[in-house]
């Protein structure tokens, strides 16, 4: 073979392995790219619930206030820390999520005259039904009365929420909470038996 032969076939297998090089490191770039994308579409879903809890949070506090004595009495009235709220939501995770939300009785129309303890039942209706439609899986649990202030607890069911090796996590319960701030804005209140991949958020106000 002459030497213009061999040194033609050897630049012919240089420039391959070449080519075979290229096409890793890109095909590793992309790699990187899309991993880049799915960590950036997972946060940017729990961005998106995290700022509709927020909406969600003024609406509720905006309707008891403009019903402030369907959630108790005033602390200064005798029998104040007793007293019983109609702005209370108690079922379960479960028992939410089986529960077709419909309004008895529509208090935003004239005729359909409303006390104040029908109008709370359908301001929780009509909250929980934009919980639902806000949230995946939205749910709600409210406890407390106007003297003690009302806790609201909004749930959601996040599919990203999970240990390192990929199973589902558990928020932890508000009773082994303790008392870090952090961990008592975000724990799941024991009766709401939230399943492993619920998140939770606390909001508390006083009408």
């Amino acid at each position: 073979m002459s030497k213009l032969s061999r040194s033609t076939s050897s630049s012919a297998g240089f420039t391959l392995i070449e080519v075979l090089v290229v096409i890793l490191i890109m095909s590793i770039g992309m790699l990187g790219i899309a991993g880049l994308q799915a960590s950036t579409s997972r946060f940017k879903i729990n961005s998106w619930a995290r700022a509709s809890t927020a909406v969600l949070y003024s609406d509720f506090a905006d309707r008891v206030r403009s019903n402030p004595l369907a959630a108790g009495v005033p602390y200064s009235t005798s029998g104040s820390a007793t007293a019983v709220s109609a702005y209370t939501l108690a079922d379960n995770w479960s028992t939410q999520q089986s529960t077709t939300l419909s309004v008895a009785k529509d208090c935003m129309v004239a005729a359909n005259a409303c006390t104040q303890d029908e109008r709370a039942a359908y301001d929780v209706m009509i909250w929980r039904q934009q919980l639902r439609s806000m949230l995946p899986q939205g749910a709600g649990f409210i406890s407390g009365n106007m003297a003690a202030g009302l806790t609201l607890t909004m749930m959601w069911y996040d599919k990203q929420f999970v240990k390192p090796d990929n199973s589902a996590d558990q928020t932890i319960n508000c009773s082994l909470a303790g008392t870090s701030a952090a961990a008592r804005t975000s724990c799941c209140p024991d009766a709401a038996a939230a399943p492993v991949g619920v998140r939770c958020l606390n909001f508390m106000f006083v009408p």
